[in-house]
């Protein structure tokens, strides 16, 4: 599996095609057809069916490219996948999809990347259901304390993005809630580079960007490295 340097700023999450030798950055494929094009890419990636791409259509060719590319080292995770309540795809479908990624996020013994809007009332009451043995990484993760507690004590991850920026933002408001060992952070679509970000969380939480970082690695090698994780649920 690849792996990052203890010296890299990791980037849990992205669809920029980064190439900075300091960054270790997992590119999330999760368009129909992209999981079968993650090898032209030579980089680590993840491997998924977005919720705004569900189609009843091509659901099931899609998600067969993504079992079939999750067994890839080069795949260190599946998703992003999830909910999206402002989408007007039905709840019970996008429930389905994302009970079958899971299910290959299982198989694969993979974390699961979530994309979530409007629907952790759905996410939590699934995590608390279903016991599952990989980790949940809530991607772009922006909510108040109280959800943010509810899903750390279920064991999932919290990844944070460029909405922490926002001084009025629900993430910002939290952030000091969230304990430093279930915590990523990413860039998704902004484009500027994630080293940004681990120099503002750091200071709004007080701590040395350094210290930061090596707690970050120690949560990717917690996360993604299964033969140190224990995990169990």
């Amino acid at each position: 599996m690849l792996l990052p340097g203890i010296d890299q700023y990791i980037d849990i999450h992205t669809h920029i095609s980064w190439n900075y030798p300091h960054i270790f950055s997992i590119k999330s494929l999760v368009k129909p057809g992209e999981p079968e094009t993650f090898r032209s890419i030579n980089k680590p990636v993840s491997v998924g069916l977005h919720p705004w791409f569900i189609n009843e259509m091509t659901d099931e060719d899609s998600l067969k490219l993504v079992a079939e590319a999750s067994t890839s080292s080069q795949v260190l995770a599946v998703g992003e996948c999830g909910f999206d309540l402002k989408k007007e795809i039905p709840i019970a479908h996008q429930e389905k999809v994302f009970l079958a990624q899971l299910m290959i996020a299982e198989q694969a013994q993979k974390p699961l990347i979530i994309h979530c809007v409007r629907a952790y009332h759905k996410v939590l009451e699934l995590i608390s259901l279903k016991k599952t043995t990989v980790p949940w990484i809530i991607h772009g993760f922006n909510h108040n304390e109280q959800i943010a507690g509810e899903l750390v004590r279920q064991g999932a991850y919290l990844s944070v993005g460029a909405d922490f920026l926002k001084v009025n933002s629900n993430i910002r408001k939290s952030i000091k809630s969230i304990p430093l060992d279930h915590l990523f952070l990413e860039t998704d679509e902004w484009q500027q580079p994630v080293w940004k970000l681990y120099a503002e969380v750091a200071k709004v939480r007080h701590i040395q960007e350094k210290a930061l970082k090596t707690q970050i690695f120690e949560n990717f090698m917690t996360c993604f490295d299964k033969s140190r994780s224990g995990i169990s649920k």
